[in-house]
């Protein structure tokens, strides 16, 4: 099934701190989640990072019941917004 913006799935809307982790130059970021699917997810930070560079995420979940997202990703998309953040599009490569 396809959704309105042709994907093949659901994206939820997100408002977490996320911790990106640049695995080869062992630095870790702090940023915003804004949307998730099954297969990727959308962040925004601070400084732009270059596509292809992968980089862990972890995601704390405020609920007992649920646990905390940790994924392998790979940077896919990175564009500056008007208020000077820039918007990281992570395809996930595998939840850890």
């Amino acid at each position: 099934m396809l959704y309105e913006d042709k994907r093949r799935f659901m994206r939820m809307m997100v408002n977490a701190e996320a911790k990106i982790s640049i695995l080869e130059q062992q630095i870790t970021l702090t940023g915003r989640c804004i949307d998730l699917s099954a297969t990727g997810l959308s962040v925004a930070v601070e400084e732009p990072l270059e596509v292809e560079t992968v980089v862990d995420v972890h995601i704390n979940s405020t609920s007992a019941s649920i646990p905390p997202l940790n994924a392998h990703t790979k940077i896919v998309r990175c564009t500056q917004e008007e208020e000077g953040q820039y918007i990281l599009g992570l395809e996930i490569i595998q939840f850890n």
